[in-house]
């Protein structure tokens, strides 16, 4: 058993890298601060999905490895992937997981997870590993609300724009937590919320 946890953190640190990797680029071609991306998102979502791991009882490993590849398909094509990046994230991931070692069923758990994690296209979760995923996003997205403004600005958005856009996308990402994240994140939400207009 300690041989596969050790062969499981060595192949998790290749993908860190890897999606790491991937998201700098991003950061280049979207003209934001290099590192970005993965400070102030993807690091973010791994951390507050895993919590929720933890908290909720859910499959650690799972939730992390869905959590790094969430949004993969972004980071590789954003005008391609914006809108189907909750089913092309874990098309995109299976054979990277695949070559380094993870077999069918896990992957299958992951791609579930990263399917279902998206705010705007409402699905039912069947597992609490998705629910992590997708509370674990939307907490970030409430807590880094700043960061999603300023990604904004980089871009060259209209102040408007960026007050709306951001206002929405926290009003759907609190929307879709489950009750007992819900709960969690009340206080900070309906606080965060009195900054728009």
């Amino acid at each position: 058993m300690a041989r596969l946890k050790g062969t499981f953190m060595k192949n998790l640190e290749k993908l860190y890298k890897l999606v790491e990797a991937q998201s700098k680029a991003y950061d280049k071609h979207e003209k934001v601060k290099d590192g970005q991306t993965w400070k102030y998102h993807l690091l973010p979502v791994i951390k507050n999905s895993l919590m929720l791991a933890k908290r909720y009882g859910g499959d650690v490993e799972v939730v992390e490895v869905a959590a790094l590849f969430h949004d993969y398909a972004n980071l590789v094509d954003f005008e391609k992937y914006s809108e189907t990046h909750h089913i092309a994230s874990g098309e995109l991931a299976e054979p990277i997981l695949l070559a380094h070692g993870y077999g069918p069923a896990f992957i299958d758990k992951v791609k579930k997870c990263i399917y279902s994690h998206r705010a705007s296209v409402v699905k039912q979760k069947f597992s609490v590993e998705e629910v992590c995923l997708a509370d674990g996003d939307a907490i970030t997205h409430i807590n880094n609300a700043f960061e999603i403004i300023m990604w904004m600005g980089y871009r060259g958005d209209s102040i408007e724009d960026a007050n709306a856009f951001v206002k929405r996308k926290i009003q759907k990402s609190y929307a879709k937590l489950s009750e007992e994240s819900k709960e969690y994140m009340k206080d900070k939400y309906e606080a965060i919320l009195k900054i728009f207009y």
